[in-house]
């Protein structure tokens, strides 16, 4: 069985690798690498615009209609905090109600996690504090 390629064959495919490396092989390496950067750039941008809607979904939380308090009840407040929780609902009659707006998979903060616990386990105080040299 003959060889399919000859030696000077194997000669002159070697110089057009080569040539052709020269020419384009800049181009070649910029398009492979930059690749990494478009598709950085791609996630950079789809995790920006969840963020905005995260935002969005945050300001009209409360008028949806299972927004977990009544914030039209009579004697209620409903204040937004943004950090690290971002609402807080005070109910004389029912008690406060910290409420965190979560859009997608967007999942509690480790500083949250950590708030959340601090509730659930009834470390919640109360202090009044008075500034030193006010008339009481």
């Amino acid at each position: 069985m003959a060889p399919y390629l000859t030696k000077e064959g194997a000669y002159v495919l070697l110089v057009i690798v080569v040539l052709f490396l020269l020419l384009f092989g800049k181009r070649i390496v910029w398009y492979l690498f930059s690749f990494d950067k478009r598709v950085e750039k791609l996630l950079f941008q789809k995790k920006s615009s969840e963020v905005r809607v995260g935002r969005v979904l945050e300001s009209i939380a409360p008028i949806l209609s299972d927004f977990p308090v009544e914030i039209e009840k009579p004697g209620t407040t409903t204040q937004f905090l943004g950090q690290p929780i971002d609402f807080i609902h005070f109910d004389p009659e029912e008690g406060i109600t910290f409420i965190e707006v979560k859009s997608g998979n967007a999942k509690l903060t480790e500083s949250q996690k950590k708030l959340k616990k601090h509730i659930e386990e009834g470390r919640v105080f109360w202090h009044s504090y008075r500034v030193r040299g006010e008339e009481p």
